[in-house]
């Protein structure tokens, strides 16, 4: 039987009008808030990919700011830049894209961000508050947050679940890791040197690949029973790929994302709920346990 689809744009669907709603609460009360991308003008895809986020805040009803250096800029400068957004109190929320030129300083960057502005969780504070699972809320990456909704919204609970991820990045598969040990799912953790990766992958019932390789993860090395999201983005021939071999793993798994259309729609969203919810001096206790941030049905 073919893997049923998990796709994102529903769920983003879903989410789209909940957001809005508490953006207009702060908007009503007079206290509009801005997302400010800090780019570099290096880079297109950057460019391309802070007018889609541009988007998504048009849609919920948060302003958008994209400060755009030229690629020669500095260390220092950047962090000048970083540090008028810091104090701007209508920007409740930053996102350094990276990786920068070479001669900017990426950990300078990411550790300047104001922590109670991080929309992605890079600040080593709230890394650091993921990592030893720290009471109360903290932002976490973004698309890790998109794997975990998109699973919930599917009913694919994690809790004692056999989950194996492949890829080790600090913005999907390390906090994705954690987040799912903090689901109580028992968790692998893979990547692309990993000796007899198949072995791993055939046990998993829960499997998520963000390696960043096209092509990784074949038929044969997916149990039936399984449940796969693909957070892969790669290009092949001017084609959005994930890394999985869609094709084969959608005649193995039980359920799949796919690419795109999986996890993509939702990671934009994710930023913003952060922002939302950094914003929010009333949230207290623990984020997963407040009904009002559950996935909606």
């Amino acid at each position: 039987m073919r893997a049923a689809p998990l796709l994102g744009q529903p769920v983003a669907d879903a989410w789209t009008p909940r957001l809005a709603l508490r953006a207009a609460r702060f908007t009503q009360a007079g206290q509009p808030l801005d997302l400010a991308v800090l780019r570099f003008a290096h880079d297109p895809a950057a460019s391309a990919y802070a007018t889609r986020l541009s988007a998504v805040c048009d849609a919920v009803g948060l302003g958008f700011r994209e400060v755009a250096l030229p690629s020669g800029t500095s260390t220092a400068h950047a962090l000048d830049a970083l540090h008028e957004l810091n104090v701007d109190a209508q920007v409740a929320g930053i996102l350094p894209m990276l990786p920068p030129p070479a001669q900017v300083d990426a950990s300078a960057l990411v550790a300047a961000i104001d922590p109670d502005k991080d929309v992605d969780g890079a600040h080593p504070q709230n890394a650091a508050a993921l990592y030893l699972g720290a009471q109360g809320w903290s932002p976490a990456p973004a698309t890790a947050l998109a794997v975990l909704e998109l699973l919930s919204a599917y009913d694919e609970r994690a809790a004692g679940r056999d989950a194996v991820v492949v890829g080790l990045s600090n913005v999907v598969g390390k906090p994705l890791a954690l987040l799912l040990l903090r689901e109580n799912a028992t968790v692998t953790f893979c990547h692309c040197q990993t000796a007899n990766l198949a072995d791993h992958t055939r046990r998993a019932d829960l499997l998520v690949v963000a390696a960043g390789r096209p092509g990784l993860i074949t038929g044969d090395m997916v149990g039936a029973s399984a449940t796969v999201v693909d957070v892969g983005t790669n290009y092949v021939e001017g084609r959005l790929v994930g890394d999985v071999v869609y094709e084969e793993v959608a005649e193995s798994a039980a359920r799949l994302t796919p690419v795109p259309g999986g996890v993509g729609p939702l990671t934009n969203l994710m930023l913003v709920r952060n922002l939302l919810d950094l914003a929010d001096a009333s949230r207290v206790g623990d984020y997963y346990r407040l009904a009002e941030t559950r996935s909606p049905r």
